[in-house]
């Protein structure tokens, strides 16, 4: 995973961040990534490598709303006590289930050397883009029959 940050003590205030500079890539692993943001000491944006140059093989994608029509969301609590030394927020969560999303979307799922799951959520926004283009292109369609129908009756 690659970001660019700016370390800004552990008080949180956005005032006493240092201000953004995309000045360089910088490789975190996930542990750190979650140590950082967990303790509020950090300024995470992830940018990913998309410029058309990068990039070979490259197909439309076609099945969003299939796949996301395919995903369950939950409302969960994290196991705090029993995994204390993930930091969970104890707060009520909104998400996903890592072994349901595998079976849907592989690349927005990986696995650590324990066996246990996490989620890239951001993997999951092309396909949601994909979905919202679908779902306009119904609505079209469905409006331009409306108008058509309401046409008929006058």
């Amino acid at each position: 995973m690659s970001g660019s940050s700016n370390n800004s003590g552990n008080s949180g205030n956005a005032s006493d961040k240092k201000p953004y500079s995309f000045g360089g890539i910088n490789d975190f692993n996930l542990e750190e990534i979650e140590n950082e943001v967990l303790n509020d000491s950090v300024y995470l944006d992830v940018f990913a490598g998309s410029d058309v140059r990068f990039k070979e093989s490259i197909e439309p994608m076609t099945s969003g709303l299939a796949d996301v029509l395919a995903i369950n969301t939950y409302k969960y609590n994290y196991k705090t006590k029993e995994f204390s030394d993930k930091n969970f927020p104890e707060e009520r969560q909104h998400g996903v289930m890592a072994q349901e999303l595998e079976k849907v979307a592989p690349i927005a799922v990986a696995t650590d050397e324990s066996g246990y799951k996490y989620v890239n959520y951001a993997r999951l926004a092309p396909m949601l883009i994909e979905s919202i283009k679908e779902l306009n292109e119904l609505v079209e369609k469905q409006a331009k029959r409306i108008e058509e129908l309401e046409k008929k009756l006058k």
